[in-house]
């Protein structure tokens, strides 16, 4: 290949800031495609070896942005370390959130809670968008896992937890204070 830049020199250049774009997508051409891998080998899913590529490669560009990498010319290096951190912090969440076993739960204790109005919630569901309407019912109605909505929607389980989380914020606001006849249809402010 001859003509084409280093690692160093790409890394060098995104410190610098100039053509920095060009030489960001370049370096993730060539590396995204290793975390990706190293996220499979140590993470054992395809979703989630995506998210760590992803994360990883964003670290690894706000530390050259910010002049944290010492040696642009061992930024391999640096992205596997980054790959290994990012791995071990996706880790740590998963056992955080994990759920306790049976009988480590005090099923006595419920918190004090308004009930609901079932007419109110129904015409919030109701006004949500078609997709978000769908993975609410799938989610709770259904008891579907992320995994089953994603391939029913053709998406990620990223995508589907995103999607629930909206649609949950919506129906609580919806719910919590705005009259559906007076707040017309809900739509989320801001999609990416």
């Amino acid at each position: 290949m001859h003509g084409e830049e280093s690692d160093g020199e790409l890394v060098r250049r995104i410190a610098s800031g100039q053509g920095a774009r060009d030489a960001e997508a370049e370096l993730c051409r060539r590396f995204l495609g290793r975390a990706r891998l190293y996220g499979l080998r140590h993470l054992r899913d395809d979703d989630r070896a995506r998210d760590l590529a992803q994360l990883a490669m964003l670290g690894v560009l706000e530390a050259i942005r910010a002049g944290r990498v010492d040696d642009p010319d061992r930024i391999d290096r640096f992205i596997l370390g980054t790959c290994r951190h990012t791995a071990a912090r996706m880790r740590e969440r998963e056992e955080r959130i994990a759920l306790a076993p049976h009988g480590e739960v005090d099923v006595a204790f419920v918190p004090d809670q308004e009930p609901v109005d079932t007419a109110i919630l129904v015409r919030c569901i109701a006004e949500l968008d078609p997709r978000s309407r769908l993975v609410v019912h799938m989610s709770f109605f259904q008891e579907r896992s992320a995994e089953e909505i994603a391939t029913k929607l053709a998406t990620t389980t990223g995508n589907v937890r995103v999607l629930r989380h909206r649609a949950v914020a919506d129906l609580r606001r919806c719910v919590d204070g705005r009259a559906p006849e007076a707040a017309g249809p809900i739509r989320h402010e801001g999609h990416r």
